[in-house]
Formats: structure tokens, sequence, C-alpha cells
């Protein structure tokens, strides 16, 4: 947990002294892999994210601090990589993921797991990529698509306790579901995205699918082509979008890329980024309240030649498809087991706190934009520092007795002091006067736990 700490405070006081011209900059939260993220509907500062290794991390003030919740063995080598709260009872969580044995559900905030669903013949069953989705329109109704073991779609209609198969995709349509989506103006049609570049249609509630047209007279973009994240507009659900990852260095020319539907998702065209691969997209309503506004981000397996482009590359289009910007100067790093292949995840636009959140291979971001992210409010620190007269001045509204250690780190990310925590309730204390003016960040540690606050030393 220590070596995680340090990690995250070694990107913090990096940020601290990046300087930008543009109105918007991607701020790092933490710097720990990061495959999908929720919000708790009824309160934005409450935020899940799906680390590995079973791993749940946790937070109650908007990201200020967070918790390492495991939901089963740490010796799993999987990734949670989709995950619903549900927007009415938000103690129930549910979760599956790639690599998966099945889902895990939650009914009491995260504190206690159990499987709710596994192959009886322990045979995989994974959910891909934001392959879990509860209705909008039926709080407490999900749906679940499996990406291994058998092309299985199931609905649950008690929160995620118990599922039902209600239908299967034959594998000579596809032999991989990837992601699924709901139209939000009818959920009776649901959308699965696919290897082989397919996207199918139901019209039934999920019993049965079909393909659409992805290109002229064409049902499928490339054998290798995955349809990781499929959205749809708020402003106007004739409006979707979906996202190409291509998985093969041989096919790259006319592959990958952004697709676009504007009749509803009968047919879908391949609109910009073809030639790169994407993993992750969002849309939110634009500034003029018309349009759409599109953030993609890309995406290359790490056995794939670099000559595939995708990780690193995050893009906006304001105006619903027509230009696109890219995103500069993007602090990325390095994450906790140390790769540093700068792949997006997922990109989720909460539309109560407002927030547009990034989920990457290096950690988790948010998009800091001149309206929004620091003018909502939201949970005040529970630690916050200043210097006077040689001494660090800890105020702490939540002091936990767990936290035992704490590291300053100077603005080029490297320790300059450590030590044991004193217990104390309110204000402590730490002599630092050996330290040079500049800007720090103290972090305190426990096992599965760690806080942070800035401070500067003027004298």
């Amino acid at each position: 947990m220590v070596m995680m700490s340090r990690w995250l405070i070694r990107s913090l006081v990096l940020l601290l002294a990046c300087t930008s011209m543009t109105a918007q900059r991607w701020k790092l939260l933490f710097p720990y892999q990061s495959y999908t993220i929720q919000i708790n509907a009824l309160n934005p500062d409450h935020l899940y994210v799906g680390n590995w290794a079973n791993q749940l991390l946790r937070s109650y003030d908007a990201g200020k601090s967070w918790e390492i919740v495991p939901i089963g063995s740490l010796a799993a080598e999987n990734y949670l990589t989709s995950m619903v709260v549900s927007a009415t009872d938000t103690n129930v969580i549910v979760i599956g993921g790639y690599q998966f044995d099945g889902i895990r559900r939650s009914d009491d905030g995260g504190r206690t797991w159990k499987r709710a669903l596994n192959d009886t013949n322990n045979i995989r069953m994974w959910y891909v990529s934001e392959a879990i989705v509860e209705d909008p329109a039926s709080p407490g109704r999900m749906f679940a698509a499996r990406g291994a073991g058998s092309n299985a779609f199931y609905r649950s209609d008690d929160y995620g306790a118990t599922w039902d198969s209600i239908g299967t995709v034959g594998k000579d349509i596809t032999t991989r579901i990837c992601t699924m989506a709901l139209r939000p103006d009818s959920t009776n049609i649901i959308f699965l995205g696919c290897i082989g570049g397919r996207i199918l249609r139901s019209d039934d509630g999920g019993q049965t699918f079909h393909p659409t047209e992805v290109a002229p007279g064409k049902t499928t973009l490339f054998p290798d082509s995955e349809i990781p994240k499929i959205v749809f507009s708020s402003t106007d659900p004739r409006r979707g979008y979906a996202v190409s990852a291509i998985a093969n260095e041989l096919n790259i020319t006319g592959n990958g890329g952004i697709l676009q539907t504007t009749d509803g998702g009968a047919t879908w065209r391949q609109t910009a980024g073809v030639d790169t691969s994407w993993w992750a997209v969002d849309v939110r309503p634009a500034a003029n309240g018309v349009d759409d506004d599109i953030i993609v981000g890309g995406f290359r397996l790490f056995t794939q030649e670099t000559i595939i482009k995708g990780d690193s590359i995050v893009m906006r289009s304001p105006d619903g498809g027509k230009t696109w910007t890219r995103f500069e100067g993007i602090p990325w790093g390095t994450n906790e087991v140390g790769d540093t292949i700068r792949n997006v995840w997922s990109i989720r636009w909460d539309s109560i706190g407002r927030r547009l959140y990034m989920c990457t291979s290096v950690g988790l971001y948010v998009l800091d934009e001149s309206v929004g992210v620091d003018e909502r409010p939201s949970t005040p620190s529970t630690l916050q520092a200043r210097y006077a007269d040689g001494t660090l001045i800890l105020i702490d509204t939540a002091p936990n007795d767990q936290e035992r250690t704490w590291s300053i780190f100077g603005i080029d990310g490297r320790l300059a002091m450590s030590g044991e925590l004193q217990p104390g309730i309110g204000e402590r204390t730490i002599p630092c006067g050996a330290l040079a003016n500049g800007r720090y960040v103290i972090v305190l540690n426990a096992e599965r736990r760690f806080r942070t606050a800035p401070f500067t030393i003027l004298r």
C-alpha cells in the first residue's frame, strides 16, 4: 500500500508543477489500473472504480481519499471491467469482468460480496467491457452479456440477486460479445458490440438478435475488429456512437474508427478515426443544447506492434462528430505494476455531478473544465495541511487509527521526509523546518487506505 501511495504522490506533485494554456486538462486522481467507473446516482461524490485481482477502489469524497475493497481472492488474475451501482438502491453493486468467473454482488455498499451467477460447469464467464447494465426505465432490472464460454444473454429483475438466461447469440454470428447498450427511448431495443466489428440489435428485450449494417452492404468490418463500447445520445436517441478496436497489425487500413448512427441503430458508418484502434466512448449534450459532445479514447494490445495507433490518443468532438480535436499534454505515467501502455478503457460522463472521468491502464483521470468540476459543491477534504514557523500543521476531521505512517514528497516527486504518525484528534504537528521553500504533498498511509493534502512552504 505504501508503494501504491508513493506512485500516487509522485504523479500528483508532477501535476502541481504543470501549467496549461488550455481551458481543459485531464487531472490524475490516482495512478492505478482503472477499467471502469460508476457513480452513485444519489450522491456523485461516491465513486467506484474497477481495478484488477478482485480489487474495487472506493471513494466517498469525490476522489480525495480512497479505500481498496476486496470482492474475492486477491490471488485472482482478473480485471473488473463491467459494473453497475443501482440507481435506486445504491447499496447494490454488481460486478463482472475480463477473465472473471461470473458475477459478484454486494447489497451493503461493498462490505460483503456473494457470487450471484456462475457457470455450473466451471466454464469461463466473462463480461468484457461495460457488459452489465441497469434498465434506466425499470431500476432493479439488469442485463448481462456474456463474452466467453457462450454468447448467453441474461436478465435479472431483482437487482442482480438472481439471473435468467433469456437468449443466446450463435457462434456463427460472432465468437465473442464485448459490450452492450440500451437505447434510452426504448429499452426493449438492445445492442451488442462483438468480435468481427459487428453490432447486433434486439427489438424484443434481448430474446433474439440480428446483425446491423456497419458499412455499405456489410454487417462486419474485419474478422479481428472488436466493438467494445456503444452509447446513445440523451438529446436525440436516434443518434448513437460506437468505437472499433484493431487486433491484427496486418488489418489496419480501413479498420478501427468511430462509428455513428442517425437512424436509431438500424445502420452504422465509420465517420472518423479510421485506421486507429479505439476502446472507449461517451457522449454528453453539447454547449448549444442541440449537438452531442463526443469523447473517445484509444487502445492497443500490449502484444501488438506499435504501428497500430491507439494508446494515448484521446479526442473530442463538441459538434456531434463534424470536427475533432486531440487532447494534448495528458500527464501519462506508470501504474502500480510498472506498466506504461496508455490504453483508455472507459470514459464516463457523470450527468449529476457534471464531471467527466477517464479510466486508463495508468490511472483514473477527471477532466478539469473551466465550468463544472471545481464549482460544484462536494464533500470537503478530511485532511488539510499548512506550514507555520518550521512546523507542518495537520487539520484532520476524520482521524483513522489504521494510518500509521506519513510521507512528504517534493515537487519533483522525490521523498523529502517520512515518519510514524502520532495518534491524535483534530490538530497534529510534524516538525519540518529543514525543508526548503516550495510546494509539497503529504500522504497518510494505511494498509488499504490513503489520503493526501498539498501544502506550500514560503518563508
